[in-house]
């Protein structure tokens, strides 16, 4: 029996998540990255007038961790465009949809 791996849950966005979730978006594996939910907001969300359940403060630390992977030098992804297989999300809100990959991967 043959099984493909077509797509793949990273949980834990650090240095070393983000790098595998670039890896495996480099040879076509579509990938969830998931990170923890922050418990405060930072300066620049207070300034916002964002709160604690806007998405984009619910996936600051996911989408953080994945921006500076990919301004790196060198950087783990390829081309630019592989980052679209990336998607991001947070264990509270996203964990449902581990049920949907392939192969789930703990870096935490």
């Amino acid at each position: 029996m043959n099984k493909h791996i077509k797509k793949v849950a990273v949980i834990g966005s650090g240095i070393m998540g983000s790098g595998i979730a670039c890896h495996f978006a480099n040879i076509g594996v579509e990938v969830l990255l998931l990170d923890i939910v922050p418990r405060e907001l930072n300066d620049k969300e207070k300034a916002k007038g964002l709160t604690l359940e806007d998405k984009v403060v619910r996936n600051r630390m996911v989408n953080n961790s994945l921006t500076a992977a990919l301004k790196s030098k060198p950087s783990p992804i390829y081309h630019q465009k592989f980052a679209n297989r990336i998607t991001t999300g947070n264990l509270e809100d996203d964990i449902a949809k581990v049920s949907k990959v392939d192969w789930i991967i703990e870096v935490v």
